[in-house]
């Protein structure tokens, strides 16, 4: 069954040649659905003014500006970072030339072909504007349209460049297909070079959600996570240098919360890289230093989960404890937190005790509370090992009616039906068609949600 603390160990190398007007490669250094996709092969000898034959939606003149929200964060430690809109961002006016960010050869063709016939043809209307493609989940128009743009239209600024490639990684990596977005990135070359600096400021042009993208895609790509892991330290550093130069509060605060952010990503970087301890004793550093009550109750649940994949239960049991110090901050921490509270982890200790039955009641008198999605999913999974699986079924199929189709409930429906039934297969296609169709008739109620899923959520692979 699919418990949710699965990490991705898939690295992947290429070489790559820059032209002389990207910046060159730093050294590193140790320390701290079905339509067409116009990126075919075809394209990549045609100058980036070329059209697009095939596109599959309408590319307006220009990207809009409107901001657009991410269902990911950095909250979750296995999240992408969000893009996120502030007035502190530098300015991206430069006479720098860019035009090696658009020649039609950055950018692959994406495949689906382990995307489920239900989910080939997307709910979006063609012609819908990127930032509504994104801010829905249609992310696989989304990639396919920030490529289009940046291909063919010839008037776009820096930051509309910079803001659609950004578009463009994120959206490959949230629809499973990081390893193209890590070929992808490393058309930037080096974000830490000169050639990024503004010949005014001297502040570096790239927006900082780009940068710290760029980051983790680069390292994948080069299979090396220990550079990623250096380039979030060489970025914390320069985020601690904004905040010592500043004398503004808010821009003292903003990247301040960068910085935080900074450190989720280098120990999920670590979990990655299958060092638990070291993730383990980062984040717990994170969680002592913090005087933030609501902030560490989180980091203290990311420990105690860390300990429970570990299988240091009495750790985990301590964790789980460790945030409700301040009685009073706990309680407020929690109610915005609620999958941090206690009534949460004591059951998922119960589960890695294989203590099934006290696991079930517990579970049991959460189904009425705020977490009664959580509950009723890992309700169960404890009873299907503890052999009600007729009742395991109709909590899940119950789920899946009110349309909380996310991966592990799929995944573990799917499971329940090869384990139950011969011809498993059409029941799995038959799922994956009743989530297709929720998602369609709810789209204003599932606003921000992936609308497209992968053959892997429904075990058709």
């Amino acid at each position: 069954m699919d418990n949710g603390l699965a990490f991705a160990n898939q690295r992947h190398s290429r070489n790559i040649s820059y032209s002389n007007r990207t910046p060159l490669t730093r050294r590193i250094t140790k320390g701290p659905l079905e339509v067409e996709d116009p990126i075919a092969p075809s394209l990549t000898s045609q100058a980036h003014t070329s059209t697009t034959e095939a596109a599959a939606v309408p590319i307006p003149p220009t990207p809009s500006s409107t901001t657009t929200a991410n269902p990911l964060s950095p909250t979750n430690p296995l999240a992408v970072r969000p893009r996120s809109r502030s007035p502190l961002l530098p300015s991206t006016a430069t006479t720098k030339d860019l035009s090696f960010l658009l020649h039609p050869s950055n950018f692959h063709k994406i495949s689906q072909t382990d995307v489920p016939p239900p989910f080939r043809s997307t709910p979006a209307a063609p012609g819908t504007p990127l930032p509504v493609l994104h801010r829905e989940g249609h992310y696989y128009r989304a990639a396919l349209l920030a490529a289009s743009s940046l291909i063919t239209d010839s008037n776009l600024s820096p930051k509309q460049i910079f803001e659609l490639l950004y578009v463009r990684l994120a959206s490959l990596t949230l629809i499973n297909q990081t390893p193209l977005a890590g070929k992808e990135s490393l058309v930037l070359g080096d974000i830490h070079s000169p050639f990024y600096l503004s010949d005014d400021t001297g502040e570096c042009i790239l927006p900082w959600e780009l940068r710290v993208l760029a980051v983790g895609l680069q390292a994948l790509e080069a299979g090396d996570a220990k550079r990623g892991v250096q380039g979030y330290y060489d970025l914390a550093v320069y985020a601690r240098m904004r905040i010592r130069d500043s004398s503004d509060a808010e821009v003292k605060g903003l990247w301040k919360a960068r910085l935080r952010d900074l450190g989720i990503w280098a120990g999920n970087t670590l979990i990655e890289m299958g060092d638990l301890e070291a993730g383990k004793r980062h984040f717990e550093s994170l969680a002592n230093a913090t005087a933030n009550a609501e902030e560490k109750k989180r980091l203290s649940s990311w420990v105690a989960m860390l300990c429970l994949r570990m299988g240091d239960l009495e750790a985990a049991r301590a964790w789980t404890s460790s945030g409700d110090d301040d009685h009073e901050a706990g309680e407020t921490a929690t109610k915005s937190l609620p999958h941090t509270k206690n009534d949460i982890l004591n059951p998922l200790l119960a589960m890695t005790s294989g203590n099934y039955e006290n696991a079930v009641s517990e579970w049991r008198a959460l189904l009425n509370s705020p977490h009664a999605v959580l509950a009723k999913q890992n309700l169960a999974v404890c009873l299907l090992y503890t052999g009600h699986l007729p009742e395991t079924t109709l909590l899940l199929s119950q789920l899946i009616a009110t349309n909380h189709a996310f991966h592990a409930l799929t995944f573990n429906l799917a499971t329940v039906y090869e384990l139950s039934m011969d011809k498993s297969r059409e029941k799995k296609m038959q799922l994956a068609e009743r989530v297709a169709e929720g998602l369609r008739r709810d789209r204003d109620e599932v606003d921000g949600r992936m609308m497209e899923r992968r053959n892997v959520d429904f075990k058709l692979g």
